[in-house]
């Protein structure tokens, strides 16, 4: 048996062999960065009320303190370092890594040649000189918090959303972070000293990993530069890092990759887990950025250091920016005078830890509730994609069959006594050929769900039975009818939402009591990341109303109602007999 993937896993993609195949590939990672952060559907976006609580200029700069509201009384608080004069500027977008003192590290490193290849330097990082020299040459940098960072303090780091719930409503630090990136980008786009068609990012260790996923699902980045973070060795060792089923199937290398065919500088050190990359991860990107015929827009370059963000990183990082965004020669870099003390924040009151969490998972529930009512088909498309990634299936290609399916799956969970008559009756009464399909009952594990954040790299019990599902289904031909009993009700019920030309029959699924509205009972029974922020078996009723659809033991009817499904649904809060079961598939 395979032992489970964790961050530790070596995992390296391989480029697909065609740009149609890249592409297809492509669409589906962004599907699934965007389930990871909880943005799928997207939330609403509340106004950004940036405050620039002081100004001082230095260096030959000017440095803004600023605050901006990134999600309604939650502030994210950082640097604005600008040239002199009124622009517009090409813009970086910066968020730091995991270095104590945050946007405001400063740790002074001298000129100096390579150290020996046998003994990696020491790594420092100087975040600050880092800012005041691309300002220096010309470039507008807004240097922002990760949470829990300096001011950024309402959400501590490490804490926000450690638990399965949090995570099946797409609830995760990861997430915020990732919000924050978004909207970090929309004020640079609202500033009138920016040029919005000219905007980099760049950050190193836990910033590398915010700016490839920001690079990877926004097209406002022009040109990328994650710091010593592209690694098939070590995908990120913190919370903030690790979001619900970002990597399943896939790696950080993959996901820089997804910014093929704009300009990227990977950087890496001989000292950490990047110590591979000129000779593995560079050539694989490489490969994907040759299938768009833009294999010279992908540099690399690797310092003989530990883990930093330091001089050589950073004139690198400088002058790459310079060739993209600007096409002004590049300047070696001058030491800052700034002290950290002048770069603080005044930041607003606002919302708790709690709040914050609570905003994200209303404001989730609500997105999927709007797409319910008033999506239209996109709004389908997308409830279905979301279902589909938080269970991590893969859908086969097929063809709808056009004429009624003489085939009916009945799925059942392993021991259950009904199976056997049931399948006998709707044979005997529907005058269709039946199949079986028994699955082991999911025996769920809080704390192994949680380890080593499985769920991050590990599709879950509930996407494994949805799969099967879909697989016998597929087997079996296309558009046929199913049947889920006991806790396989609400596996076939989703599976008949993911896979309409697989399973485009008529649907009868036992939701066996499932209390909808109770976190808990549902992620004891259906865990998977996102699952709830998708709409779980409420979603997956409204998607499968395109056919016939009846649902017995629904338990909490109110609950239900309150879904608002089509008419075309049946629901019934007793038990159904094998006799009613196979005359609904008879239709009579």
């Amino acid at each position: 048996m395979i032992p489970p993937r964790n961050l530790d896993t070596r995992h390296l993609f391989e480029a697909p062999a065609t740009r149609k195949e890249w592409d297809e590939r492509a669409t589906e990672l962004r599907e699934r960065i965007l389930l990871a952060t909880g943005l799928l559907p997207m939330p609403s976006k509340c106004p950004l009320q940036a405050r620039t609580t002081s100004t001082f200029e230095q260096d030959g700069i000017v440095v803004e303190n600023v605050a901006i509201q990134t999600l309604p009384g939650f502030w994210l608080c950082g640097n604005v370092y600008r040239p002199a004069g009124s622009g517009p500027f090409p813009a970086i977008a910066n968020p730091h890594g995991h270095w104590t003192h945050g946007r405001k590290e400063r740790e002074a490193d001298v000129r100096e040649a390579d150290p020996a290849p046998a003994a990696p330097a020491p790594g420092k990082a100087d975040l600050v000189s880092l800012a005041v020299n691309l300002a220096r040459q010309g470039f507008l940098v807004f240097a922002y918090d990760m949470v829990g960072y300096n001011e950024t303090d309402q959400v501590k780091h490490r804490h926000f959303g450690i638990d399965v719930e949090s995570w099946a409503w797409g609830v995760s630090e990861l997430g915020l972070q990732t919000w924050n990136s978004i909207r970090a980008v929309d004020y640079l786009c609202e500033r009138r000293d920016v040029d919005a068609s000219r905007i980099g990012a760049t950050g190193a260790s836990g910033g590398g990993t915010q700016v490839f996923l920001l690079a990877a699902i926004d097209e406002r980045i022009q040109a990328s530069a994650p710091v010593n973070m592209v690694s098939a060795i070590m995908q990120g060792g913190c919370i903030c890092e690790n979001g619900p089923g970002l990597r399943v199937g896939t790696d950080n290398a993959e996901i820089a990759a997804l910014f093929a065919p704009k300009p990227q500088l990977l950087v890496s050190c001989t000292g950490d887990w990047t110590r591979n990359l000129p000779k593995e991860e560079g050539p694989a990107v490489r490969r994907v950025y040759a299938l768009h015929d833009a294999s010279s827009k992908l540099q690399w370059v690797q310092f003989n250091y530990q883990h930093n963000y330091n001089l050589p990183s950073r004139e690198a990082v400088t002058a790459f920016f310079r060739r993209w965004l600007s096409m002004a020669r590049p300047e070696a870099e001058k030491s800052s005078t700034i002290s950290p003390e002048r770069l603080g924040v005044q930041r607003p009151a606002g919302i708790d830890e709690a709040g914050v969490h609570r905003w994200l998972r209303d404001e989730g529930a609500a997105a999927t509730v709007r797409l319910r009512e008033r999506g239209g088909a996109k709004g389908r498309e997308t409830l279905r994609t979301a279902l589909r990634q938080a269970l991590a299936v893969e859908v086969p290609v097929t063809r709808r069959r056009s004429e009624p399916s003489r085939m009916v799956l009945v799925v059942s969970v392993s021991g259950d006594p009904r199976a056997g008559r049931i399948r006998d009756t709707i044979a005997a009464r529907a005058g269709k050929s039946v199949r079986a399909l028994e699955l082991p009952a999911i025996a769920f594990d809080r704390n192994a769900a949680w380890k080593d954040f499985f769920s991050t790299y590990n599709r879950t019990a509930a996407g494994d039975r949805v799969a099967e599902v879909v697989a016998a289904a597929s087997a079996a031909g296309t558009g046929i009818d199913i049947v889920g009993l006991g806790d396989a009700g609400a596996w076939c019920l989703l599976a008949r939402a993911i896979a309409p030309k697989v399973l485009g029959g008529l649907a009868v699924c036992d939701m066996a009591e499932l209390p909808i509205d109770d976190d808990r009972a549902v992620v004891d029974r259906l865990y998977a990341p996102g699952i709830r922020r998708a709409g779980d078996v409420a979603t997956a009723a409204w998607l499968a109303a395109e056919g016939r659809v009846a649902l017995f033991r629904v338990g909490d009817r109110a609950a239900w109602d309150r879904v608002r499904l089509p008419a075309s649904v049946r629901l019934e809060t007793g038990a159904w007999s094998p006799e009613g079961i196979a005359d609904f598939i008879a239709d009579r």
